[in-house]
């Protein structure tokens, strides 16, 4: 069978919505399926994207509008967009997969594959209040959505609001997982707690997402300045230097900015408890692979956060992606941080019980289903 990834992120040359298809892509090639991958240019494509190739997948760029500012650039970038859909057209795919980092930037691709009766679903990684589509959009992306054979979310709550979003109930969605990185190993011993208290923060430098300043503004106050208290962020972004000015201004002195780590159960092994302040989500790697670690964890209600953290049992869950929500919820959980490591417990026998250990090997297995399916009005309408 042929499958053709198709990747719409534009924002970086690697995120994490790229580990589900980056994975699936070789998993299928050795299984001796014919894969082709298509993503957004970049002068310097990630090590991660290149290594298809060497892997025997077919290898192509598509124009990006972050990869240059020379309008001569972007022309021609949009020449190879277009070529990009001739090639998708002569390689006549049993299955288009188009992996979005969030719930549009597909929809030329979605067109492109309906025009030429090629199979397709549809990934969505990510989901905000924050993003309607207006007007001139919202028949595009009902009819891309609609049209699919599948329609994957990460989270309930991401599938959920992208039903409102379309006002369409989306009879052929479901919910996924992404892939971690992190083994199922048991998890490393609890970090000792004579002296300080470590709480990681774990995700890309991004604070419009993340909300890596609502925690410096937090830590700014009083009674955290007077707590044996360090905070680590662990990641790396555009916006990582926009962060460090704001802690040196604020004067906050019990972070540490660690930078990207490959090692996560390494993390694991100096902190307590996990912090996510986001205030948009999908359902955060760095949520799961601290749960198979046996760490709680402090997050906001949004996204797939508190499908998995559960409020005074896994960890402790702001209502709301604010200042005052999230200060609140941590004063609690400092409270009762003689518990973390109960709750630590409690969330790794949740991720045993939640989180399946082959999400990639599912992942295949459905899009094998899909692209042998019997074909419909729908799916290529």
């Amino acid at each position: 069978m042929k499958f053709a990834f198709i990747s719409t992120m534009q924002g970086s040359e690697w995120g994490g919505s790229e580990e589900l298809w980056s994975q699936a892509a070789p998993q299928l090639k050795q299984a001796g399926h014919e894969v082709q991958a298509s993503v957004a240019y970049w002068p310097r494509l990630s090590a991660r994207i290149t290594e298809l190739a060497r892997l025997g997948i077919e290898l192509q760029t598509h124009s990006s509008q972050h990869a240059g500012q020379a309008r001569r650039i972007w022309n021609k970038l949009s020449l190879s967009s277009r070529r990009g859909y001739r090639r998708l057209k002569r390689f006549n795919p049993d299955l288009a997969i188009i992996s979005q980092g969030h719930i549009s930037g597909g929809f030329d691709w979605a067109k492109t594959c309906r025009d030429a009766r090629i199979p397709y679903v549809i990934i969505t990684h990510c989901n905000s209040e924050l993003w309607w589509f207006p007007k001139e959009a919202v028949g595009d992306a009902v009819t891309s959505y609609t049209a699919a054979r599948k329609v994957f979310c990460v989270s309930h709550g991401n599938l959920n609001l992208l039903r409102l979003q379309v006002g369409e109930p989306l009879l052929n969605a479901e919910v996924l997982w992404n892939p971690y990185n992190v083994s199922t190993d048991p998890a490393p011993a609890w970090p000792d707690e004579n002296k300080t208290w470590r709480m990681a923060c774990v995700a890309r430098m991004d604070p419009a997402a993340k909300g890596q300043d609502v925690l410096l503004q937090i830590l700014a106050q009083p009674e955290w300045r007077e707590r044996c208290v360090e905070v680590n962020f662990y990641g790396a972004g555009v916006y990582e230097l926009t962060l460090r000015r704001m802690a040196e201004m604020l004067q906050v002195k019990n972070v540490r900015f660690r930078g990207h780590v490959n090692d996560i159960r390494g993390i694991w092994e100096q902190n307590h408890i996990l912090l996510l302040p986001s205030r948009y989500e999908g359902l955060p790697l760095a949520l799961v692979e601290a749960m198979w670690c046996g760490r709680p964890a402090v997050v906001t209600d949004v996204g797939g956060n508190a499908e998995l953290c559960v409020e005074g049992e896994t960890g402790f869950v702001a209502p709301s992606p604010t200042l005052s929500s999230f200060d609140e919820t941590l004063h609690r959980a400092w409270k009762a941080r003689t518990k973390w490591s109960r709750l630590g417990e409690a969330a790794r026998a949740r991720a045993e019980n939640q989180i399946p250990k082959d999400p990639i090997g599912l992942f295949c297995a459905e899009l094998i289903a899909c692209a042998t399916a019997k074909s419909d009005a729908a799916s290529v309408a």
